[in-house]
């Protein structure tokens, strides 16, 4: 896992504790010294462990924390990754293009990203069809990043995961129903 996730992972920590739990997380789930490189590659069993951790710390469930993740990496990854995304102009366009344009991008970026495959298929307007594929089977932080995307472009986002890698199956299926949020003014 690529260490600019593992800092997203800390902005995150940081948010809702303090500088000493998220020290507590180094201590007891990396090596002596620990300090995450962005571009470095590091263990995901590190990350895996970290997540386990925060579970029980806010006292959420896995899918919950991971979603809370993905919201949250999504709009780190906006500011780190803001040429990428600023290429487009609504939502549909940004998913649609997740894995012929954005995640092309990232690997130029960080060489050797472990990135899922994701194929993305209009559906109709207002609803795309994701089928995400990894071995790391973090489909629920890809949902998280997908709901952190509809925030940022101002959507309201639904997504129904019928088909789960996690329940057997050889990759996802994420329906993502998408209308655009009303201005309150």
């Amino acid at each position: 896992m690529k260490g600019s996730i593992f800092r997203a992972l800390e902005t995150l920590v940081l948010h809702h504790r303090d500088a000493s739990y998220w020290d507590s997380l180094l201590n007891k789930h990396t090596p002596t010294g620990r300090c995450y490189v962005v571009v470095n590659d590091y263990p995901d069993a590190e990350l895996y462990a970290m997540v386990t951790d925060i579970c029980e710390e806010l006292q959420l469930t896995l899918d919950e924390v991971l979603a809370l993740f993905g919201r949250h990496l999504f709009a780190h990854l906006m500011h780190h990754y803001e040429v990428v995304v600023s290429r487009f102009a609504h939502f549909e366009a940004l998913i649609l293009n997740i894995n012929n344009v954005i995640h092309k991008e990232v690997n130029k970026l960080d060489h050797g990203a472990n990135l899922p495959t994701m194929r993305c298929m209009m559906i109709r307007s207002g609803h795309i069809e994701i089928h995400y594929n990894s071995p790391r089977k973090l489909c629920i932080l890809a949902e998280g990043l997908i709901y952190g995307a509809g925030e940022h472009f101002d959507m309201a986002v639904k997504i129904t995961h019928p088909q789960c890698q996690h329940r057997g199956a050889e990759s996802c299926i994420l329906n993502v129903y998408y209308t655009r949020l009303e201005d309150d003014g």
